[in-house]
């Protein structure tokens, strides 16, 4: 990295002030520090994978991994399989913190530790001199892997005087106001994302973050009362629209700040008129961290941040080169603009090739989200490696409202044929991670579990069906029996035993019920889907044939 005047680079900025705020009170860095040098102590020498969402015990956990001479490694992909594979790979531990709700994550070998952080502002080992040790600005400090949205998750170390320098430049646009800001995160720690925003810049900056339970909305709420101000939400699209759709009462908000995924300007608009705020998006990746800001309402132009240099590639793409960042070549084609802004285009793995016809991912995915009704939805295309002439893409789609043979009417109109998924699959949530991302195996995994059921009908009761007089007059329900029996019905098969039957969710007249089955060992799954929702389930069993 070369001679250069770095910024501070001790373990944590300015002890004196509070770092973090838990379900305990307020921890100053000192008591802070005190804990790590304890927890420290029963490390063992070797590298830690932290299974810890917390990000309180995280950030402790990471600090004494520091103080041990180690280095962390961070994983979005949470199965204790994964986990152990990188321990395994790098000759490293995993561990968690006692209480961390993470811990039954922790792979066999794996090892829990206790954590005491005293709420005293006068450690014994404050005087001694490396008490709040300066690090080497050259030195790994994590191993930061990609969420593996397009493919195989791919590690980029990390050493400290790039981090710092990267927490530093970024406080300016996280922290707008004249007093230091507190953070309130709904991202895990163990992504860039959260690492970036919630952990580096509690270590590096002035400010402190909050923590706490974050998996609902009334969650988040509780961290924010806790706050003071100015707050700053750090969320994800898919979580910002949870917190609007829950109507809650919310502290005064200074800035939200969105990333992980592209925000609809319909829900940024929803956001800032329900909270009385800015929303704003961080651009940025898991080799850069964030490079660049921008208010979503305020256009498509993004500002980066400063002193990030740029050289166009003879392909038409740019490396970026940033203070305490390794040349990264940007995964997105991009438009530069005046006065340091640019224009995102799409990214360059964004590119589709099917049927001689080219098309944007990202455009598919944004028409089926724009669809009246829909609340998630994405798009897969198919497997060339087997070269399938008759490749189709796959499409699924959460909207628990409309029909999805409704929603695929109203996508034929909008997108080029060949793109066009031969059926939407309803389902009840995307597989996406912590930072609400999708991956590629999650979706192929999706994508093979829903392609187990062979669809056999569709079957529709009509207004004037006999069985709905004296049914629930005045709100006509169709009976279980009959969609049971329409089921079998569709089977074409001889006749069937039910051994198990589950109605699930009412069916009005008019609504069409689409049955699928998939065989499992001598029995049949029969599931029955109405408007999104799953309504009918069953095992039947084939009667013996009487010979």
């Amino acid at each position: 990295m070369g001679n250069r005047n770095w910024p501070d680079l001790s373990l944590l900025y300015a002890p004196e002030r509070e770092v973090f705020v838990t379900s305990a009170g307020p921890v100053t860095g000192h008591a802070f520090l005190r804990a790590a040098h304890r927890l420290a102590e029963n490390l063992p020498d070797q590298p830690v994978v932290p299974v810890c969402a917390d990000v309180f015990l995280f950030s402790l956990l990471f600090a004494a991994t520091l103080i041990k001479g180690q280095y962390v490694l961070l994983s979005s992909d949470r199965s204790s399989l994964r986990l152990d594979e990188l321990a395994q790979q790098h000759n490293a531990v995993c561990i968690t913190l006692d209480g961390d709700p993470e811990a039954s994550q922790l792979p066999a070998g794996g090892k829990v530790l206790q954590s005491e952080v005293p709420l005293s502002d006068d450690p014994p080992l404050s005087g001694h001199r490396d008490f709040n040790p300066v690090i080497d600005a050259r030195r790994l400090v994590a191993v930061v892997f990609t969420s593996g949205s397009t493919g195989q998750p791919v590690g980029h170390e990390k050493y400290w005087g790039g981090l710092v320098t990267r927490s530093v430049t970024a406080r300016v646009l996280l922290d707008p106001e004249t007093g230091p800001a507190s953070l309130v995160g709904t991202v895990p720690p163990y992504h860039m994302y959260g690492f970036e925003t919630l952990v580096l810049q509690a270590l590096n900056t002035r400010v402190k973050t909050i923590a706490g339970a974050d998996h609902y909305p009334a969650d988040w709420v509780a961290r924010l009362e806790k706050a003071s101000a100015p707050r700053i939400l750090v969320t994800t699209p898919l979580q910002l629209r949870g917190l609007v759709k829950s109507g809650l009462m919310v502290p005064a908000v200074r800035r939200i700040v969105s990333a992980s995924a592209p925000l609809p300007e319909k829900l940024a608009e929803e956001a800032e008129r329900f909270l009385k705020t800015e929303v704003t998006e961080i651009y940025g990746s898991t080799e850069t961290g964030s490079v660049a800001i921008r208010r979503t309402l305020s256009g498509p132009y993004w500002n980066w941040y400063r002193d990030i240099g740029l050289q166009t590639l003879a392909d038409g793409r740019v490396e970026l080169s940033a203070p305490g960042a390794l040349n990264h070549v940007l995964a997105d084609f991009i438009e530069t603009g005046e006065a340091g802004t640019f224009k995102l285009l799409g990214r360059v793995t964004d590119l589709l090739k099917l049927g001689g016809k080219r098309g944007s991912l990202a455009a598919l995915n944004a028409v089926l989200n724009s669809l009246p009704g829909v609340e998630d939805g994405a798009f897969l295309p198919p497997d060339m490696s087997g070269a399938d002439p008759q490749a189709r893409m796959q499409a699924f789609v959460v909207a628990p409202t409309v029909a999805a043979e409704t929603l695929l009417q109203a996508l034929r109109p909008l997108i080029d044929p060949v793109f066009l998924p031969r059926r939407l699959v309803a389902v009840a949530a995307l597989p996406r991670n912590a930072v609400g991302k999708l991956t590629l195996r999650a979706l192929r995994e999706l994508a093979a579990a829903q392609n187990a059921e062979e669809e056999i009908g569709t079957f529709t009761v009509p207004n004037d069906h006999p069985c709905l007089a004296g049914h629930f007059p005045g709100q006509p329900v169709v009976p279980g029996v009959l969609l049971l029996e329409a089921a079998c019905a569709l089977l074409n098969e001889p006749g069937f035993d039910c051994d198990m039957v589950k109605f699930l969710h009412p069916v009005l007249p008019e609504q069409p019920v689409v049955f699928s089955m998939r065989q499992a060992g001598e029995s049949l799954r029969l599931t029955g889907r109405c408007l999104g929702n799953v309504v009918l389930r069953a095992v039947l069993r084939a009667r013996p044939v009487e010979g």
